[in-house]
């Protein structure tokens, strides 16, 4: 059985390493789509170190600890808790798999099995906890993670003229203003991503339900009718919150960048581009520049202030 361990421990260092050599010449071990996914998210690294990295370290302190089987236990219980986590991202943030570190975590689960008759059950739980709890420690609860697909599943697209951004928090009225201001002009909008804040109690977990909503599927119009009218239907599943929690915060800090500290703001993007703030300025706006879509104004001429050659300097 000895032996059997050792080669297992061997198997994954071997894997690892050659991912490891690999990916530092540009090319990846693994040919499938969902180990490219999960290694452009910021969970492949793991305080600033790649993962295989981490791996390697596993099996090395393994095969050292595998002359003594109830020592290699303990470890090895450890190593199922980082691998439960791994899986656990995986499935629940990431929402895909990757296929190499899944045979991985299958090496260390199969070590373990092999290792039971040397440690207590309750020893066991104790430490794959301690190992689960520890990763997601060291992952900082966890780190912020934005799924691109939420953000497009929250764009609308129509066939307008004007590409809006639509930055909002989900227990403003005045935000809820200028969307009826927004659905009643839908023929306008070439597309209107919505983006929400949290700056009011609560309004995390409404934005929360609101991206959940899209991301199953959900009109982005619709989903936004709900969190306002209170309505809102059960969900079989949310979104993590290491998804949103990020999003959340990316929104927020692209307002203060542009010295904006208020909601609603609608950011008309293109040539004609406009920032909006409040209900009331995008209403005028839309009064004014969009009852007959014309050609972008990229300068508005100031009639007070000015010199110009038709009349004197005022």
């Amino acid at each position: 059985m000895r032996v059997f361990r050792q080669l297992l421990i061997l198997i994954g260092l071997a894997v690892l390493a050659l991912d490891l050599y690999m990916t530092q010449h540009g090319k990846h071990l693994c040919p499938y789509q969902g180990c490219r996914i999960v290694a452009a998210t910021p969970f492949s690294t793991l305080k600033g170190y790649p993962l295989s990295i981490w791996g390697l370290a596993f099996f090395v302190v393994a095969f050292i600890f595998s002359f003594t089987p109830r020592i290699l236990s303990w470890w090895v219980a450890l190593g199922a808790g980082f691998s439960l986590y791994m899986v656990y991202l995986q499935v629940s943030v990431i929402n895909r798999l990757c296929q190499m570190c899944i045979l991985i975590e299958g090496i260390v689960f199969l070590l373990l099995l092999t290792l039971l008759r040397h440690i207590r059950a309750k020893d066991l739980c104790f430490l794959i906890a301690v190992g689960f709890l520890a990763t997601h420690a060291l992952y900082t609860f966890p780190p912020g993670y934005v799924d691109a697909k939420v953000a497009e599943a929250a764009t609308w697209r129509g066939k307008g003229s004007y590409d809006l951004v639509f930055f909002f928090d989900p227990q403003c009225p005045a935000c809820e203003r200028n969307f009826k201001i927004m659905s009643k002009n839908k023929d306008l909008w070439r597309s209107v991503t919505f983006k929400s804040i949290a700056i009011h109690k609560g309004s995390a977990e409404k934005a929360r339900f609101f991206y959940s909503l899209c991301r199953e599927g959900m009109d982005p119009w619709k989903a936004f009718s709900l969190i306002h009218s209170g309505k809102m239907p059960k969900l079989e599943r949310k979104l993590p919150w290491a998804k949103i929690k990020k999003m959340l915060e990316q929104n927020l800090e692209t307002l203060e960048n542009l010295g904006i500290d208020a909601v609603p703001v609608v950011v008309v993007k293109g040539e004609s581009r406009r920032i909006l703030v409040g209900w009331k300025e995008f209403s005028e706006w839309v009064e004014k520049n969009t009852k007959q879509v014309q050609e972008p104004v990229l300068f508005h001429p100031i009639e007070e202030g000015i010199c110009t050659p038709h009349k004197e300097c005022n």
